[in-house]
């Protein structure tokens, strides 16, 4: 019979998987205490899935106790951007361009798990996730060989840089683990010196209450002051540090067609047509099959008010005046104030 690993990257490979790598399901004590240490600093912000008791992440026996190894699966999504269209559009970060990858992979995933019992005509258990588990899928990824962490804290894999979902699949499986990738950023300080908010200034270190993908997703109330300039023309995530990373230069477009930005929201959104969306239920009809949906209404507002102020968008100028006469949520109200704030000053300039 066919080795168990290469059963699995054939499998891999056949469902369109980049790269795949294998790992014990041991806890990475190193990764946990590292971790907590990083919470216990305030870079988890208040990301209440960070800050919970006994957390899980680098624990997959309470995931799964009879846990042996992880398979860890990496999709690259990588797709081109497209020129800036002008001061009327606000951008999204390459992972959100297309369909929602929880979704697809999530199915990817089971289908996988299926193929897996079937070749190897036995059952066996295990559980698959892809972001959808407070689980440390860097630190795990890396213990299977699949790259090394960056000073901008990201995986990096040789072959496929860094824009690529990291999928796993604990199992009761005994399998050989791979050998750790060697890498290093060298000398490199690309990936701090090009982050407007300081999020990177300790490098290696995250904090995530300065990273703009916080920022504009994860966090769901006001952005302070002193850091909406710095988010520029990004409405949803931020990819500064990975395109600047050597590592990301020769990387390929994603074979996902799932990922393409014609698929789902696309590289740039209309901050008019953020900006005129009036309920909950028309944002999720616009965004439902993408991982906009993150945001909410009220988050996507937030976010194209602050790009439109920094933008001076014309064609959002009216939906701002609607929304401050209109708008209820003080959030958005907030938000919306201070753009205008960024108009009037302009013509006060001029």
């Amino acid at each position: 019979m066919m080795d168990i690993k290469q059963i699995i990257r054939e499998i891999a490979f056949e469902l369109g998987f980049d790269a795949v790598g294998i790992s014990s399901a041991n806890s990475l004590e190193d990764s946990h205490s590292h971790f907590l240490e990083w919470r216990e600093a305030g870079y988890a912000a208040d990301m209440k899935y960070l800050l919970r008791e006994n957390p899980i992440n680098a624990r997959p026996k309470q995931l799964l106790p009879e846990a042996s190894s992880i398979i860890t699966l990496l999709v690259n999504y990588y797709t081109p951007v497209t020129d800036d269209p002008g001061s009327d559009y606000g951008r999204v970060a390459a992972y959100a361009a297309g369909k929602d990858y929880h979704k697809i992979l999530k199915k990817k995933i089971k289908l996988f798990q299926e193929m897996l019992e079937k070749n190897i005509q036995r059952k066996y258990l295990s559980k698959g996730f892809s972001d959808a588990v407070p689980l440390l899928e860097k630190s795990f990824a890396r213990s299977s060989g699949l790259g090394f962490v960056g000073k901008h804290t990201l995986l990096i894999n040789k072959t496929y840089g860094s824009y690529f979902f990291i999928c796993e699949l604990i199992t009761d499986i005994e399998l050989e683990p791979d050998s750790e990738q060697s890498g290093t950023c060298g000398r490199c300080t690309r990936c701090k010196n090009v982050c407007p908010t300081g999020a990177l200034d300790n490098e290696y270190v995250l904090n995530a209450g300065l990273c703009i993908s916080y920022l504009t997703i994860e966090n769901k109330g006001i952005i302070p002051v002193e850091l909406r300039e710095k988010i520029g023309n990004w409405i949803f995530g931020c990819d500064l540090c990975q395109i600047i990373c050597p590592y990301n230069n020769k990387i390929k477009q994603t074979n996902w067609k799932e990922f393409m930005p014609e698929e789902g929201a696309g590289h740039w959104l209309s901050l008019k047509k953020i900006l005129s969306i009036r309920t909950d239920d028309e944002f999720h009809e616009l965004f439902c099959h993408t991982p906009l949906t993150r945001s909410g209404r009220k988050g996507m507002i937030r976010n194209a008010a602050i790009v439109a102020g920094n933008r001076l968008s014309q064609e959002a100028l009216p939906e701002l005046e609607w929304l401050v006469k209109n708008e209820n949520d003080p959030v958005i109200k907030e938000h919306v104030l201070w753009a205008l704030s960024k108009y009037r000053n302009s013509v006060a300039v001029l």
